[in-house]
């Protein structure tokens, strides 16, 4: 083979190399992309245990608030951060609750600043304030101090959020907080 032979199989293997770098670089996009979006619940997931009796749960790692999950509920724990997610029986709603670090303004602040937001006191002694805002339900609960627990519930596309307000009220009074007598 001459060097234009040399120079042409060159060239077809530079080719060859774009072409396999191209597709290599696709594959990796996709395979993140997937990573990225169906690993996370995958995770969550994982964690998931549906509660054959009446429950109490930490909410936070160190079991200063706690909540006690009706039975057939669905309890995950978040890999990614400090999240307790429960699921009623015919996963219709979600509920998702967060031991306050002073992080969580979000929820506090919609709770504020919904027009129907109700405080009352629950059967354990603690304060709940609570709306239904932005098609969902938010609440704070806690003991007038420092110590609050956020809630958010959303109903499932499928469902009607206000088909759980029973739900919604078990699950408030069901929070306790470590140091509060029920």
């Amino acid at each position: 083979m001459g060097p234009a032979g040399d120079a042409a199989a060159r060239g077809r293997a530079r080719e060859a190399l774009i072409v396999v770098a191209g597709v290599s670089a696709v594959i990796a996009v996709i395979v993140g992309l997937l990573a990225v979006t169906v690993l996370p619940p995958v995770l969550a997931n994982l964690s998931a245990e549906a509660v054959a009796d009446d429950t109490t749960v930490p909410i936070a790692d160190d079991g200063t608030a706690t909540v006690l999950v009706p039975a057939g509920w669905v309890v995950r724990r978040s890999p990614f951060d400090d999240t307790l997610r429960l699921s009623s029986p015919d996963a219709g709603l979600t509920v998702s609750l967060v031991a306050d670090d002073g992080d969580a303004e979000e929820v506090s602040a919609e709770v504020a600043v919904a027009s129907d937001a109700v405080t009352e006191r629950l059967a354990s002694g603690l304060d709940a304030r609570h709306a239904f805002h932005n098609g969902r339900f938010v609440a704070t609960v806690g003991d007038g101090g420092t110590a609050t627990v956020l809630v958010t519930a959303e109903a499932s596309p499928e469902a009607d959020l206000d088909d759980y307000v029973t739900a919604l009220a078990l699950i408030l009074d069901g929070i306790r907080l470590d140091g509060v007598p029920a």
